[in-house]
């Protein structure tokens, strides 16, 4: 594989970093489209392993997409890097796709919450 597709998790240096940005090289998610990779970037969520403490949050469960322990996706931590960043399309020596589609819906909804995608376009003020 030489571009991530969406849904994909690879491994993504993230350093530098600032502040509380998730840092190092970790898990992350990949959740932009792939006709946006053309482009040489990728939105992703950074993966923690820990169990969930915020809003935004949402729980992998080891076992889920290469998960060896479980882990967090990090959904108020979007972000969009270069495709430079990737260290690794593989898990393990393999593609690892987050599958389950509850999981999937979750980061949707935590991904359009966190960006106030879930409030009615009247009382955000936007036409």
């Amino acid at each position: 594989m030489t571009e991530p597709l969406r849904w994909s998790i690879v491994i993504a240096e993230l350093d530098p970093t600032v502040g509380h940005e998730q840092r190092g090289r970790r898990r992350v998610l990949v959740v932009s489209y792939e006709a946006f990779h053309r482009s040489g970037m990728a939105t992703i969520c950074p993966i923690s392993a820990r169990p969930p403490r915020y809003p935004g949050e949402i729980a992998l469960p080891r076992g889920h997409a290469g998960q060896t322990e479980d882990a967090v996706v990090l959904c108020h931590q979007l972000r969009t890097v270069d495709l430079a960043r990737v260290r690794s399309y593989e898990i393990g020596g393999v593609p690892q796709r987050l599958g389950d589609p509850l999981i999937r819906g979750q980061v949707r909804a935590a991904i359009a919450h966190h960006l106030g995608l879930d409030i009615r376009t009247p009382l955000d003020g936007a036409a």
